[in-house]
């Protein structure tokens, strides 16, 4: 189990924040709430919000503090674009070392997607997909693809698919799921080609329309 530091948790905490709809772009964070909350010192919250600063989606100016910052719908377009290509990166290398635990696991990931979105439980889909990309990223063996992937990534935290029976969104995602279920297939079958290909102009694209053209 990977362990996490205490700014760790206070970075997930406020990550999570942002992503459910609790902190709005353009709003302030309150570090005293937040030392509150969490029943901690300030240290560890500044370190966090430091770091979720250089990540990207706050931004702090002098005697201001911290501010969730706005996404645009270039910046969101851009950061898909590069993010689509490193994918594809991560497939070429981690098409030889996937095992049979591997395949299993996505394939059950897929299913519980699939739950999950029947349900309408948009956020828990969400993690999940993430699991899922991760699956296969963590066997690309490549500690600054893994880092620089999951760096852009977080820059969508706020981007939750949000509550309640939307079904437009329902279909968009069992869409998405579908293009899960594929990419696997393509890994079991080594059509590295094909794969890589899918994921770049297709799977990726479908994601930004589904997730990051929500930019705001």
């Amino acid at each position: 189990m990977e362990f996490l530091s205490l700014k760790d948790h206070v970075y997930n905490f406020i990550a999570d924040q942002i992503r459910l709809g609790k902190l709005d772009s353009n709003e302030k964070v309150n570090e005293q709430d937040i030392c509150q909350q969490l029943n901690i010192s300030r240290t560890p919250v500044r370190e966090a919000l430091i770091q979720l600063a250089a990540d990207g989606f706050l931004e702090s100016a002098p005697r201001r503090g911290f501010r969730v910052k706005p996404m645009t719908q270039e910046e969101g377009e851009n950061i898909y674009a590069v993010l689509a290509h490193l994918d594809g990166l991560a497939v070429e290398l981690a098409m030889d070392n996937l095992t049979e635990e591997d395949y299993k696991n996505m394939d059950d990931l897929v299913d519980l997607m699939d739950f999950h979105i029947d349900h309408f439980q948009f956020n828990e889909y969400y993690t999940l997909q993430e699991k899922f990309h991760y699956t296969y990223l963590k066997k690309s063996h490549n500690d600054t693809l893994i880092n620089t992937i999951s760096r852009l990534q977080r820059r969508f935290i706020r981007q939750g698919y949000g509550f309640g029976e939307d079904e437009e969104m329902r279909k968009m995602l069992k869409d998405t799921n579908q293009q899960h279920r594929e990419i696997v297939r393509m890994f079991k079958e080594k059509k590295f080609e094909e794969l890589e290909e899918f994921t770049v102009k297709e799977h990726w694209a479908f994601r930004y329309h589904d997730l990051g053209n929500k930019a705001k």
